[in-house]
Formats: structure tokens, C-alpha cells, sequence
């Protein structure tokens, strides 16, 4: 049962939501913290209670972003692994938003998203490029290995996000998988050529529409956007494309080792509302430091967030919330994992509704 629409900012391009037609869509935390975009009023209203599911997408972490700022739970599945079509399109999306975009489920529990997610990927004939697999992969020999990183790739580390990483760990070893600490590689190259490669695409094909419609706030961050990704263009923009698969083969084979990754998503506690509108320092804290978002993106990868704890920071207390990696087609090994660190460290929803209560 379809229940609303939920808020996006404008283009669906910011990790914050606000626009001009309808405003903004406020954390159910508290108003010190954004509630991420662009998929932030879907976070926001299943955290608040007003549904169990809502549908969002990522092509960079909008799906991620809200549940990291909310304390909601989600999973980016991998490319083809959703049907994708939208009926009111007036053309088809560019190449690199194909690769990268996937379409996803917010919920308040890994457990949600485990009896949503077969659901979720049933067959439509309408995206001829949906893989037809299904949920459940085939067992893994032995202990799931889980590489654990805490690479911030000259940003800073906040210690409760460190913390959000032991926790993680400590609980998945608890429910007998085997951790050790790993780095994949190229995970920061990975991402800085795909977000320079997708601004390149969106800076030719979307780029005259903000200029005419969007606001002088979306097309301020927007140009900092560019500067601090200068967008491929031309040949430059060919190879980053061509360079996708190498990035993915060498993910590919680090998981044939490791079939999840524990990391980071945001290296520092969520940020506050606008702060992507403030400058270059905003847009750095907002995007430029989730290199482990856009890598993912730009392989294909499955990517699953959920929260570890509350943290009592001085504007207020805010989720921390961890990353998990996993192999192509194997959101199921996501889904099971963040069940076991659910299960061991509970859900952040309960501690909302009891403040509110």
C-alpha cells in the first residue's frame, strides 16, 4: 500500500534535502543534524514511524546518506539487480546514470529489508538490463571473511565513527565471522574517477536545466561540485568510462578473498542542515570525504549502512552508523550480516520512539 511521496531536493543531487517548492525535510532526531538526501524524506518518515518501507535511489549514496543521518537501515543493491523504469521520462537517462543508479529500500531494520528485498527485485520487462537472479546466493564454505578498514584517505577519522567499525567488528565475531583488518584497493581512485566521470555526463546532459531552473543555491554547490571534481569531458571522460571495468575486476577479486567489507560511510558524524550550501568546506565535509560511497557506485557494487550506536556529540545526540561491502549479486550476505550486528547492538528506531514517547 502506497501511503505518499516523500521530500527530495532539487535534481535528487544534494546530501541534504531541501528545495524550493516544498521546503525542508527535518531529521526526526533533531533539527542540529540534516537528514541526508537526496532520499532524506524517505529516511525521515520511516524513522518517524509513518511507514515501514520507502523507496529511494542512489547514484552516489542517496540512498546511504539518509539512512546514516536518520539511523535507518538500507541496502544500495547492485547494478541490474532492481528493475528501473520511469513511465514519465522525457528521455533515457546517459550512460554512466545507467551504470550507476540503482534503485532501494529505506527501512528501521536489517530484518525489514531481508523480507522486502525478494520482492524488490522481482522481474519487469520494461528494464531490458535486469538481471533475473535470485535472492538467496549459494552458502559460503566456512566463516564469512569480513575485511575491516578504517582508511580515511587524508580526511579525519571521528572517534565515534572509529568506535561504529569496533562495534561492528566485535559483533560480527561474535556471531562467528572472521575479521581481519584489510584495506581493498584503490577504493579512494575508484572513487574520485567515477564521480569526476558522472559529473562530466550530468555537467553536459543536466547541466543547462539547473542552469535555467534550479535555484542560486543548487547551482552554487553544484559549481563547487566541479571544482572540486573537475568533470571529464571528452576523450578523458571515454577512458574513466573504460577504466570502470578494471576498477570493477580489481573489487572483484579482492572480495573472491573477502566476500564483505566492513568500512566507514561518513568519516565524520553526520553534518549539519545546509551544510553543503556553505562553500567549499561544506561541500568537502558533505561529499568530497565519502570516497567510500561513490566507489561503489561506480563499480556496481552491493553497499548496505545500518547503525551501531547513539552518540552523544555536543549539538545533540545523532546515530553513527558503519558501511558493508559484499560481493556482486550478494546483497543476501549484507542483509545477514547487518542482522547479526542488529541482533547484537540493537535498533536505533527503539531509542528514537522512547525519547518521543
Amino acid at each position: 500500500v502506497v501511503i505518499g511521496r516523500t521530500n527530495t531536493p532539487e535534481f535528487s543531487f544534494r546530501a541534504d534535502t531541501d528545495n524550493p517548492l516544498h521546503g525542508r525535510t527535518h531529521n526526526p532526531w533533531g533539527r542540529h543534524v540534516s537528514p541526508g538526501g537526496s532520499s532524506g524524506g524517505a529516511a525521515s518518515a520511516v524513522m518517524s514511524g509513518c511507514g515501514a518501507l520507502a523507496h529511494g535511489n542512489d547514484i552516489g549514496g542517496s540512498l546511504r546518506f539518509p539512512a546514516a543521518a536518520t539511523g535507518a537501515v538500507t541496502v544500495k543493491p547492485g547494478l541490474g539487480r532492481v528493475p528501473a523504469y520511469n513511465p514519465s521520462q522525457k528521455a533515457e537517462r546517459g550512460m554512466l546514470a545507467q551504470a550507476m543508479s540503482v534503485q532501494g529500500l529505506i527501512t528501521r531494520s536489517a530484518a525489514d529489508l531481508q523480507l522486502s528485498m525478494p520482492a524488490l527485485i522481482a522481474p519487469d520487462i520494461r528494464d531490458p538490463f535486469h538481471v533475473p537472479l535470485p535472492y538467496k546466493g549459494d552458502e559460503i564454505n566456512g566463516p564469512v571473511r569480513v575485511a575491516v578498514s578504517k582508511a580515511c584517505f587524508g580526511f579525519d577519522l571521528h572517534p565515534e565513527v572509529s568506535k561504529a567499525i569496533d562495534l561492528a567488528a566485535d559483533a560480527l565475531s561474535d556471531a562467528g565471522y572472521d575479521i581481519e583488518e584489510m584495506t581493498p584497493p584503490l577504493a579512494q581512485e575508484t572513487a574520485e574517477c567515477g564521480y569526476r566521470a558522472l559529473l562530466g555526463e550530468v555537467s553536459e546532459l543536466l547541466g543547462p536545466d539547473i542552469r535555467t531552473h534550479g535555484s542560486e543555491t543548487i547551482n552554487a554547490i553544484f559549481e563547487e561540485y566541479f571544482r572540486q571534481f573537475p568533470p571529464f569531458q571528452g576523450r578523458s571522460l571515454l577512458d574513466a568510462m573504460a577504466k570502470r571495468s578494471f576498477y570493477a575486476r580489481e573489487w572483484a577479486l579482492f572480495l573472491n578473498e573477502y566476500p564483505l567489507v566492513l568500512c566507514p560511510f561518513m568519516l565524520q558524524p553526520f553534518f549539519t542542515p545546509n551544510r553543503d550550501a556553505e562553500g567549499p568546506e561544506g561541500v568537502r565535509e558533505a561529499l568530497g570525504s565519502a570516497l567510500w560511497s561513490f566507489s561503489m557506485n561506480f563499480t556496481g557494487l552491493p553497499a548496505g549502512c545500518l547503525p551501531t550506536h547513539l552518540a552523544a556529540l555536543p549539538q545533540g545526540a545523532q546515530p553513527i552508523n558503519v558501511q558493508l561491502i559484499g560481493r556482486r549479486w550478494r546483497e543476501d550476505l549484507i542483509v545477514d550480516a547487518m542482522i547479526a550486528i542488529e541482533a547484537r547492538l540493537g535498533r536505533l528506531c527503539e531509542s528514537l520512539w522512547e525519547q518521543r514517547s
